[in-house]
């Protein structure tokens, strides 16, 4: 089920400690729908309804900020590019959609509706998850009127999405990083909502250990190997559940009663009039008035952290659970991690979480009794240095002079500096130059290598992040240690390769795929010694591996 809650804007807070976690309160009358790999872009909706809910766009630089012209935010890839929603056509009506960072300038690019469907409510299509190569997947009316899973591409356009029950209503809910595996529902006869994981476009019903049908499919890992969701009927009530091909789907447990918080309410009451005075401080939860439940929103990348929540209608708590320390309290969990919940706060639910683990975002009361978006930090983020190493072969050289001189097609050539994490803010959020640590610079060539010399500014490498939609690696033209200049420029127009141009946590490895200009070379004049990139990685240096960047080369 997608969370929309109604409109005001309040800015973004940092509490807690610096060297524990932290606490971002985001916006009120809203909740967190999905975070980036790294857990630094959210997005979300200020609700007016239960569709058609103005969207937002979260960074720790920029704070909230409203997309223009999109609705329904509720998913997005791993980069946040693009992410999943809605716009209203020429009608009026509600469409599938999906929005990039340049969204203010060019608008959203719109799926539309499935071919020869006709509104209903005003409602014709909206996207609900985006794979990292932009197959789009999520709800559509056909041609008969009735809701249907479907999936997206811009070169084959809108499809429906098979079911093993094709005259009863579905939805695709997301869908892995390759675009391979997507997960939803698909309603049993009776009305009763029932997971579906599609492999490969071929759905497979989710069942229990005795093959009953169990409830939706709510999330899964990038890779589609643990998909997550709700509606596991046990002899405790309605458990969370954790599928994988291996295990099929376990129950993943329910709050005991004492772990339930009281004097709460929960996302069955309506958002806009929702308060946390509208309980009495006494209230219990309502254990017999309906069975306890628990649901499972979002997983990490390992399918090793799930969050959620639990209890008894209407009365529910953010859950986490992991192999170690079973179903818990988010707060709980946050509160042994380090970071202080603010006073009156109560978290409601964890609706979504970085690849890691480590991020999670959700909804919950404030200190106001308003229902408010928020995000929990796991980490101590303390700024550290990183290490950039590339790989690649000789692809042109003619240098006369120099240590590359001679050097023949095909010779491996490795790169690698270190970089500090005192950078120049260019663009908050967008564009950031770091300086190279000096002594730690080596290009090499088969027996021949090079240094860089130190200059006005320093030797310094830019990160670019959505900048205004690319991201890139820039290390311009820079003098080498023998008079000549070296230039490392990786330029990716997508916008795929970062979440922030903050060097902490980026810890990936790039293809040349990945890139529509790449530029190492060093030159002279109009001779150049030319490398064709292999592979290029960036990662924090915080291993014992990595001492030997960290005081230059030996």
């Amino acid at each position: 089920m997608r969370l929309f809650v109604v409109a005001a804007l309040a800015a973004s807070v940092h509490v807690g400690l610096a060297e524990a976690g932290t606490f971002r309160p985001l916006a009120q009358n809203s909740g967190v729908a999905a975070l980036s790999h790294n857990g630094r872009i959210g997005t979300g909706v200020f609700a007016t309804g239960y569709s058609g809910a103005p969207s937002w766009r979260w960074t720790p630089e920029n704070g909230v900020q409203s997309i223009p012209d999109f609705l329904d935010a509720v998913g997005m890839n791993d980069w946040a590019q693009p992410l999943a929603g809605a716009v209203h056509d020429a009608d009026g009506n509600e469409v599938a959609a999906v929005a990039y960072s340049n969204v203010s300038v060019v608008g959203p690019v719109v799926i539309g509706a499935y071919p020869g469907s006709s509104e209903v409510d005003g409602f014709l299509s909206s996207t609900y998850g985006v794979s990292d190569d932009g197959v789009a997947v999520g709800l559509a009316y056909d041609e008969t009127g009735n809701p249907i899973a479907f999936r997206w591409t811009a070169a084959d356009g809108i499809a429906r999405l098979p079911v093993n029950r094709p005259t009863t209503f579905s939805r695709a809910n997301g869908i892995s990083r390759d675009g391979s595996i997507a997960f939803g529902w698909n309603d049993q006869p009776d009305g009763y909502r029932s997971g579906v994981v599609w492999k490969n476009g071929s759905p497979i019903d989710m069942t229990d250990a005795d093959g009953n049908p169990i409830g939706e499919a709510s999330a899964a890992t990038a890779d589609g190997s643990v998909v997550v969701g709700g509606g596991y009927y046990t002899a405790n009530g309605s458990e969370a559940w954790r599928w994988t091909a291996a295990t099929g789907a376990q129950p993943i447990g329910i709050l005991p009663a004492e772990k339930r918080n009281t004097a709460r309410t929960a996302a069955s009451v309506s958002p806009a009039t929702m308060r946390l005075t509208d309980l009495p401080a006494t209230t219990s939860a309502p254990d017999g008035f309906l069975p306890p439940e628990s649901y499972a929103f979002a997983v990490s990348d390992d399918g090793n952290v799930i969050v959620g929540a639990s209890g008894v209608w209407p009365v529910r708590t953010a859950t986490i659970w992991t192999p170690e320390t079973g179903l818990q309290p988010l707060a709980d969990y946050a509160t042994a991690h380090g970071v202080t919940i603010p006073d009156h706060w109560f978290l409601a639910a964890g609706t979504a979480i970085s690849a890691d683990g480590k991020t999670i975002g959700g909804w919950g009361l404030d200190a106001d009794g308003v229902m408010a978006a928020f995000i929990v930090d796991l980490r101590s983020d303390e700024p550290s240095d990183a290490v950039v190493e590339a790989h690649g072969t000789v692809g042109y050289n003619d240098l006369a002079g120099g240590p590359f001189a001679g050097i023949a097609v095909g010779t491996p050539v490795t790169l690698s500096f270190v970089v500090s994490p005192d950078g120049i803010e260019l663009a908050p959020g967008n564009a950031t130059s770091y300086p190279i640590r000096l002594d730690t610079f080596r290009l090499q060539a088969g027996e021949a290598s090079e240094t860089l010399v130190a200059t006005a500014n320093d030797p310094s490498v830019m990160l670019t992040n959505d900048y205004p939609m690319s991201d890139g690696i820039h290390l311009m033209s820079t003098p080498t240690a023998s008079g000549q200049l070296f230039e490392f420029e990786l330029f990716n127009p997508g916008g795929n390769l970062f979440d922030s141009d903050d060097l902490n946590r980026i810890n990936r490895t790039f293809g040349p795929e990945l890139f529509e200009k790449t530029s190492w070379q060093v030159s002279e004049g109009d001779q150049s010694f030319w490398v064709q990139l292999d592979s290029v990685s960036i990662h924090d240096v915080v291993a014992t591996d990595d001492a030997i960047f960290a005081n230059g080369f030996e």
